[in-house]
């Protein structure tokens, strides 16, 4: 069992002494992180998943014991340890009502030291194999079942890709009559007059309701999953049930099915009148293939309901298959991260060549014919150059000679092959150019230090950790860095953690608490104030703002 332990003294020395000198290896503690004051152990605690702290009583600012009463208001599971003069050992009785189980007086040995941290460890095993127990899990997965398979449809309409023994296994484990290829049908729901005034808690009571009577609805005739979307639609995935299917009569069955739907659907918006006196808008998607026409379906719902719906009360729609064909889309793969200014920071050749043709065949694929997307492509791309050239203190035009034209000339090509011919033709010369300013071993070191933050940038990026990787001390990689880059390491963590949880706010449904967690940081609140301090908005509001473009 990997853990990290914090270690808590106003005395450097023995704060060093400890995290520096014990063999902490060899109880396998991952990170020894450690704090000279209680505010510093604070901001660690907020920023650091910490299993075990060992902390002094007598300390400015606040005491150990004052800092062990809000670690516990926290997170109850931290185990804590006193390392702390005999003179203080009266303390200890206060600290049981702290669940502080160990008390070691100084000066300890490095035994002594080792040993309490092993019977935390044990502690903290023992009450994971607990909570993980057999039955425990299977108790919570049926609690949870609803909240699982929610999250699951959320993943299917936003496009996320299973294999099929992948899909196979989460439909089982999931319990669902859902398999590959199985003949399927959206609705959205989209709450209105009569639910705006209530509250967010009274509004996810009525939304519940409204999930349970479109069950109770379709039920008869229909298996459905359910799920709320990140514009706050209700959103239910419907196949036909094995009862239905065996009654059914093979000729029509299709339209059969199509007919029944939408009668249930508008049984479904009476009820809600009439039950919860409340009004929806409903939208009927065509029949497709589970799972790979879910997010198609999805998103021809959602665009009718802008297009089609906007300020109207209570609409029932249905959608045909030509609807589709007319679905203007963006290209995914031209704002997944990492982005192409990214690579081009890491000095990733390699990736940024196939990050390039994996948008130029997604537009191949799909949008061949659309000039417009041909020039939203080349406008990314000419971005993505310009960056690259002034991050190494260089003009693109002086880089890439004619091929500087297209960009000035603000022409976009004509085909997809010529722009695929011009975009690897400058990529290769920028690379050209980044190469020979990289063979310097303070350029390689600043590379090697970018590549550890994009690949640790959820777990552990602190100065530390990347001296360590980067066999340099933490004071002198700060100023290589800067002199460099012209900026802060601390800042360039900072901002691509920033821009990450902005494409995760903006592409995902992911909770705040969940994007948090994705990008390094424990503690929401202090997450929530460092995006607003980088934004000037909460991530919320921006969720919210980007919604609205």
């Amino acid at each position: 069992m990997m853990t990290q332990l914090l270690i808590v003294d106003d005395e450097r020395l023995v704060a060093d002494s400890l995290a520096e000198l014990l063999p902490w290896d060899e109880l396998d503690i991952q990170h020894v992180y450690r704090a000279y004051s209680g505010n510093d152990a604070l901001e660690l605690l907020n920023t650091h998943p910490i299993d075990i702290v060992i902390t002094d009583i007598r300390m400015p600012e606040f005491s150990g014991l004052e800092l062990i009463e809000k670690i516990r208001e926290a997170n109850s599971r931290t185990k804590c340890i006193i390392h702390s003069g005999y003179a203080d050992f009266e303390y200890a009785k206060k600290a049981m009502s702290f669940q502080v189980t160990e008390f070691v007086i100084k000066p300890a040995s490095d035994e002594d030291i080792l040993n309490a941290v092993r019977r935390m460890k044990d502690q903290l095993y023992e009450e994971w194999q607990l909570l993980f127990s057999q039955q425990k899990v299977f108790a919570a997965l049926k609690e949870q079942a609803p909240l699982i398979r929610s999250l699951f449809l959320n993943d299917l309409i936003k496009g996320k890709k299973f294999g099929y023994g992948e899909l196979e296994t989460k439909s089982e484990f999931m319990n669902l009559p859902f398999r590959t290829d199985d003949s399927i049908a959206l609705m959205v729901i989209r709450l209105e007059e009569g639910f705006a005034e209530f509250d967010q808690v009274s509004l996810s009571l009525f939304e519940y309701a409204i999930l349970n009577i479109t069950e109770e609805t379709l039920r008869e005739h229909f298996d459905v999953i359910t799920a709320k979307d990140v514009y706050d639609y209700l959103v239910i995935l419907v196949k036909v049930n094995q009862r239905r299917e065996d009654k059914a009569i093979k000729s029509g069955k299709s339209v059969q099915n199509s007919l029944l739907l939408e009668q249930l659907a508008l049984k479904l918006q009476e009820n809600v009148r009439i039950f919860l006196k409340g009004r929806i808008s409903l939208i009927v998607s065509t029949w497709g293939s589970f799972a790979r026409d879910v997010p198609d379906l999805y998103q021809e719902c959602i665009a009718t309901i802008r297009r089609s719906v906007g300020n109207d009360q209570e609409i029932f729609l249905t959608l045909d298959d030509k609807r589709l064909s007319t679905q203007v889309k963006s290209l995914g793969s031209l704002y997944e991260p990492p982005s192409l200014m990214q690579l081009f920071d890491m000095g990733q050749k390699e990736e940024t060549l196939a990050k390039i043709e994996s948008i130029i065949n997604e537009l191949e694929e799909h949008w061949s014919d659309s000039q417009e997307h041909l020039l939203e492509v080349f406008l990314h791309f000419s971005s993505a150059f310009t960056y690259a050239a002034h991050k190494n203190g260089k003009l693109l035009e002086n880089l890439i000679g004619s091929d500087y034209e297209p960009i000035i000339s603000r022409k976009p090509f004509l085909s997809i092959r010529q722009l695929k011919e011009w975009t690897f033709k400058v990529a290769n010369l920028l690379y050209d150019d980044l190469n020979r300013d990289w063979v310097d071993a303070k350029s390689l070191s600043i590379k090697q230090i970018q590549q550890f933050v994009i690949n640790h940038l959820a777990e552990d990026v602190t100065l530390q950790a990347i001296g360590d990787h980067v066999h340099m001390h933490p004071v002198y990689l700060s100023k290589i860095f800067k002199s460099r880059t012209g900026e802060n390491l601390s800042e360039y963590i900072i901002r691509l953690k920033m821009e990450k949880a902005a494409f995760l706010l903006k592409q995902t449904d992911d909770r705040v608490y969940q994007i948090c967690t994705k990008i390094g940081y424990q503690n929401p609140p202090y997450f929530t104030k460092l995006f607003k301090k980088y934004y000037g908005i909460t991530p919320q509001e921006f969720r919210d703002a980007s919604m609205e473009q």
